[in-house]
């Protein structure tokens, strides 16, 4: 970018610091996640927190700041200069906000807790886990309060990963879709097609986890991942990182009992990686690089796993493939009983494993849990038994263990207080893009053919190009021409499996 405004130019030459800074702390933090060893935390900690107390001194800046500041008063500027001082002002609340040495402290205590969070996921044992949850949550206590909130302490957190999201408005998004849900699975549950067993996926058959690499990996050339600029690997809880524009990293993870959970997956992390990947190189290192939110990341991330991944058209493809690289285990498989298999509507204990149907749910389990704490209505150390608690009245079924249940997501090892909700609102920003899409493309033809490029040069054109230039409301009503409306993602549902279940 060459912006004609000095101070905007200024701008950007100081926070190119800040990004560069960032991006090594997440290549840091993806080895944590990928390569770490057990007595390494510590070390890795101190190198974490360093990192975060430089990044902040250059937020904190004093020239840096006035120039914002003298920025921000600006009444000449560009549509993607008045982006970028939004970006920076948003970017900057947490550090202006927050004194600095609790910030470095959190970071401290966050690397620390991953590697209590996976010891204790591994022997299923909280107690592991629980001095660095209570340490995280009374740490994200207080920063709220820096943060300031007008009606509940949980909004400051909430708005840091979805702008302008509260309590009120998830309440109100829950709301509206939970009844719709409850009463689909009640009619699929009475269906003559509803099957909840299958062989393929019951223990008895192995799927070695060579194989499921080699398909992971020609899933993604098909979705149009550019391995010259990115890589995968395994870590215990998927996720992706952008360490450069061309240096993207995705994460998968095995089941070797279960073919569809590193499928699902990889599609799920791809999506997110696209979106980083089609970008434009215009943005690097500025304050328009990178996805807006993480409401729209998973808007792309759950579009290519449940309404392509998933996709009946798809399936008919990829069945053939999964025959291919699992001659053995799937020759018996056919289209409709793929189709079935990856979309069996049955109540989950794993969130990432669940059905799109129930998915909603796993969300709203989490988001009343993470509000309650906040609340001080619960206990940290009640939250496994709400937890169990919550997944019998949700789900009927209740973990035996931990790591099936409070353990079993990242995100609170990172103090990630308030970032489930997007996933929700992900579901919701993505069935109202495939509604747009499919009024341009031939949709279901193309997954039939197994051809995905056009797909994503749609993504590409209406979404990802822009980076963070427009905020998440913007962005979808300039993509599908309306305003967020929850509608289109019931109807996608009803129609999706009424035709599955032949309701």
């Amino acid at each position: 970018m060459h912006p004609s405004n000095s101070t905007i130019r200024d701008l950007l030459t100081h926070y190119r610091e800040i990004a560069l800074l960032a991006k090594v702390k997440a290549l840091i933090d993806w080895d944590m996640n990928v390569n770490l060893p057990p007595k390494a935390a510590e070390g890795r900690a101190r190198q974490t927190a360093h990192l975060s107390e430089l990044i902040t001194r250059l937020w904190l800046d004093a020239k840096f700041r006035k120039n914002l500041e003298k920025a921000s008063e600006l009444k000449d500027l560009s549509f993607e200069e008045k982006a970028i001082v939004r970006n920076l002002t948003i970017g900057g609340k947490y550090y202006f906000s927050v004194p600095k040495e609790l910030i470095v402290e959190k970071d401290k205590v966050s690397g620390e807790a991953f590697m209590a969070w996976k010891e204790a996921k591994e022997k299923n044992d909280f107690s592991i886990f629980l001095p660095f949850f209570k340490e995280l949550l009374r740490l994200d206590q207080v920063i709220a309060g820096h943060l300031r909130y007008k009606d509940h302490v949980y909004d400051a957190l909430l708005d840091m990963f979805e702008p302008e999201l509260t309590v009120k408005k998830a309440k109100t998004a829950f709301a509206a879709i939970k009844p719709e849900l409850v009463q689909l699975v009640a009619h699929i549950k009475q269906a003559k097609e509803y099957t909840s067993t299958s062989n393929l996926v019951d223990g008895s058959v192995i799927y070695p986890k060579a194989q499921q690499d080699l398909l992971n990996r020609a899933l993604m050339e098909k979705m149009g991942f550019d391995f010259q600029a990115g890589r995968i690997d395994v870590s215990p809880h998927p996720f992706t990182t952008t360490l450069d524009h061309f240096d993207i990293r995705v994460t998968t993870m095995h089941d070797e009992r279960d073919f569809r959970t590193s499928y699902t997956a990889t599609m799920h992390e791809t999506g997110h990686a696209l979106y980083e990947q089609g970008g434009s190189v215009d943005y690097v290192d500025t304050p328009l690089e990178g996805g807006v939110s993480y409401g729209i990341h998973e808007a792309l991330s759950r579009f290519w796993e449940n309404m392509v991944g998933r996709s009946p058209a798809f399936l008919s493809h990829m069945t053939p493939v999964f025959k291919e690289f699992y001659p053995e285990q799937l020759s018996s498989l056919t289209i409709k009983e793929a189709a079935r298999l990856v979309n069996l509507v049955k109540p989950s204990l794993i969130r990432i494993e669940a059905d799109e149907v129930t998915y909603s749910l796993h969300i709203i389990l989490r988001f009343e849990i993470e509000q309650e704490l906040f609340e001080g209505k619960i206990q940290p150390e009640d939250a496994p038994e709400v937890w169990r608690a919550k997944s019998q009245e949700y789900f009927g079924i209740v973990p035996e263990k931990d790591s099936e249940g409070v353990l079993q997501d990242v995100h609170w090892s990172y103090g990630a207080f308030g970032y489930f909700p997007s996933y929700a609102l992900g579901n919701l920003y993505g069935a109202q893009l495939l509604h747009s899409l499919k009024k341009e493309i031939k949709f279901d033809t193309e997954l039939e053919k197994g051809n995905l490029l056009p797909i994503k040069g749609w993504l590409d054109e209406n979404v990802h190009r822009f980076g963070s230039l427009y905020m998440p409301d913007e962005l979808i009503k300039k993509a599908t021409g309306e305003k967020l409306n929850p509608q289109y993602f019931i109807d996608y549902l009803k129609d999706k499996y009424t035709h599955l279940y032949e309701l």
